[in-house]
């Protein structure tokens, strides 16, 4: 029988980042994953890594107008998403053998997971133990009640990527930072784009003025938002589909070549057995204490399948405690603040805390915002649209938050992680030079 000092469960960035950084320590490490072509996860191979090749790529299309304006001659500009798909597929095998380059000190593993107890799991009915496990499953689209993905008419943000030609109209059920991202997609790609959105607001975790200025945007765009939607009926033809929307004010019943569900994602622990290894969950979440140990200290999770934002980076910080914890003395705890970034266009981010948090936490702070109107360097990208927005303390002047939406504020939302990780005030940040023309200087020209 096979035993291993850590069995991480799952190849994609927290999984591989925590058993490179072990086996470097040196610990005997094995990884686990479904298969090769699963190697880096949802993340690479069906998530963020080909969304954002499609993004840059559709980013090309909707500039076009503007460089028209500019002198340079764009005749009829289209978009090949068949020649794209095969790029996606190319970057994807590239970073995906990069992956297997960084776990050459690793035993990988492929096949199905499950535990048998407390100190062994089943991999294709062969028993492999271990001293200490991580579990990094990651997470699975989550189902729709009434509209169930087919991979025909009815597709789950993984089957978008295998489109081989562009639908002529698309629903997009669901609008956080999926949905919005597929939304700008379809949209530069010249696909009439509706956008249905349950709650009261896009991207429904970020501050209303975002998710405000969002909605207007797109809509700018001629993407068809609705929020406070629900689909309550659809029908299925041979090469289309029937969906009847209720909206706050009536009833709408169209026709769609396609519908994209993305109504966000849920942890993939339903296959692993967990009640075999004693691990305690809540509705499939792996419950874990501030070190990141489950109720059996000796396995960790990290990643999607626990209560913390489900996002790569954020994976990548949980591998680098997991690892930690299992090759230092001292316990660490994973606790940051994490950036929130969403690649629609307009691009939105941000950081820290919320207007929503600090009014239920009864904080006293300002709101300071600068519009992108004013700014040379974004007019010059062809996109002033937008603002940045910080939140302050009003005793102390410390940041303690900060949202933009606009042109790169997926790239500049930085700044201000750095700002209220070293606990900088408005002050200290107006004293700084900042390069012109930029689009950073708009956070100088907000404090002075």
């Amino acid at each position: 029988m096979k035993k291993y000092d850590v069995i991480v469960i799952g190849a994609g960035p927290g999984g591989y980042e925590c058993a490179s950084v072990l086996a470097k320590e040196g610990k005997n490490v094995c990884i686990i994953e479904k298969n090769e072509m699963q190697l880096g996860g949802t993340c690479l191979n069906e998530g963020c890594v080909p969304a954002k090749q499609y993004l840059e790529t559709a980013s090309y299309l909707a500039k076009s107008s503007y460089a028209q304006s500019c002198g340079i001659d764009v005749k009829k500009p289209h978009l090949d998403i068949s020649l794209l798909k095969k790029k996606k597929d190319e970057l994807t095998q590239q970073l995906r053998s990069g992956i297997q380059t960084k776990l050459k000190k690793v035993q990988i593993i492929f096949g199905d997971a499950s535990f048998k107890d407390e100190n062994t799991l089943l991999v294709a009915n062969e028993e492999i133990r271990f001293d200490h496990c991580v579990i990094a499953t990651g997470s699975i689209h989550r189902p729709h009640p009434t509209l169930e993905a087919d991979g025909n008419l009815i597709l789950s943000s993984k089957e978008i990527f295998e489109l081989q030609t562009l639908p002529r109209k698309i629903l997009i059920v669901g609008g956080g930072a999926i949905g919005c991202e597929f939304a700008t997609f379809f949209n530069a790609a010249g696909v009439e784009v509706v956008l249905a959105e349950f709650t009261p607001t896009l991207v429904p975790n970020e501050d209303k003025d975002v998710a405000q200025t969002l909605e207007r945007e797109l809509k700018k765009k001629g993407i068809r938002v609705h929020v406070n939607t629900n689909v309550t009926n659809h029908i299925k033809n041979q090469n289309s589909i029937v969906i009847t929307l209720q909206t706050p004010k009536e009833e709408l019943q169209e026709e769609f070549d396609f519908v994209l569900v993305s109504i966000g994602r849920i942890p993939n622990t339903c296959t692993l057995n967990l009640n075999n290894a004693k691990i305690q969950t809540q509705k499939d979440f792996i419950l874990t204490n501030k070190h990141l140990q489950t109720s059996n200290p000796h396995i960790y999770a990290i990643g999607d399948v626990i209560k913390t934002p489900a996002l790569a980076h954020m994976a990548y910080n949980e591998a680098l405690t997991v690892a930690n914890n299992l090759t230092k003395e001292t316990l660490h705890v994973s606790a940051v603040n994490v950036p929130f970034v969403t690649f629609c266009q307009p691009q939105v981010a941000s950081v820290g805390k919320n207007e929503k948090t600090l009014t239920q936490e009864g904080r006293e702070f300002i709101v300071k915002k600068h519009f992108y109107k004013s700014s040379a360097k974004a007019k010059i990208k062809g996109d002033d649209s937008g603002f940045i927005k910080l939140l302050v303390d009003k005793n102390s002047d410390e940041i303690l938050g900060g949202s933009m939406v606009g042109n790169e504020v997926t790239e500049l939302i930085h700044q201000i992680l750095i700002a209220i990780n070293a606990k900088l005030t408005c002050k200290d940040l107006a004293k700084m030079v900042f390069a012109h023309p930029t689009l950073s200087e708009s956070l100088w020209e907000m404090l002075n």
